[in-house]
């Protein structure tokens, strides 16, 4: 199976959305708890069909991709829908009022959620079943393209990421909302490649037949020039002997 890496722009923000369930923590002693907990990345678990300008692909976290040390030097948000105005929590080199824990199964948080109006909104918006799911945002770092049977279905396995900078509590799970650019990852999947290859290798050669072309065409031009100097050397030495005469 061929394999491909840089389907992506690092530069380019990523979002994916999960399905894995959020809640709100019961508070002890009684009481409404402010505490919300989830789930942002779920490891070795292949995403629904992605589909973007109609190009259809899968993806796979791997469990390297994020370790407890690289993810408390990260600076991490939560926000609401993916409104960076509506930010309740924050993990900034792992302090802040969001923790963030990685095990064997993914990336989990829990949030303190304060006691303000967006706060409040995302609570009403948990506690009534509008919010059911957790994306996070991400900048692309190591990843593996590949392409499965007859239909070349295409597969990106993220090994590592360049940063990750927000959990956002969403309404679609499922990896509904997406921000990838699929037609960009198309355009590097191993048959694409072999394509562009073969498209380049053609320009090449029509470009190497153009200089020979031209070439030969100067060649041509410089032959001419020397021939008309000699005819008019020649008429020049006629007319001078037609003078002594």
């Amino acid at each position: 199976m061929e394999q491909n890496k840089k389907p992506f722009d690092a530069a380019k923000r990523e979002v994916r959305t999960s399905s894995i369930d959020i809640s709100i923590r019961e508070a002890e002693g009684g009481g409404d708890s402010r505490i919300v907990e989830g789930t942002a990345i779920v490891f070795n678990a292949e995403s629904n069909v992605l589909d973007d300008f109609g190009v259809e692909f899968r993806e796979v976290i791997k469990p390297e991709a994020v370790t407890q040390t690289w993810i408390n030097q990260q600076d991490v948000k939560l926000n609401i829908m993916h409104n960076r105005q509506d930010t309740i929590g924050r993990s900034r080199l792992g302090k802040g009022n969001m923790q963030i824990t990685v095990d064997g199964k993914g990336v989990n948080f829990r949030c303190e959620v304060p006691k303000c109006d967006i706060g409040d909104r995302a609570l009403e918006l948990i506690r009534s079943g509008v919010i059911t799911g957790c994306s996070f945002e991400f900048c692309p770092k190591d990843y593996e393209i590949e392409e499965r049977g007859a239909n070349r279905e295409v597969r990106i396995t993220h090994k590592a990421f360049d940063s990750i900078t927000a959990f956002t509590l969403a309404m679609d799970p499922a990896y509904s909302q997406t921000s990838c650019n699929a037609r960009e990852a198309w355009n590097f999947t191993p048959t694409a490649i072999r394509e562009a290859e073969e498209a380049k290798r053609k320009a090449d050669e029509e470009d190497k037949r153009q200089r020979e072309q031209q070439e030969h065409e100067k060649a041509l031009a410089r032959e001419r020039e020397i021939e008309q100097a000699r005819q008019w050397q020649r008429e020049q030495d006629l007319e001078q002997m037609l003078d002594t005469l």
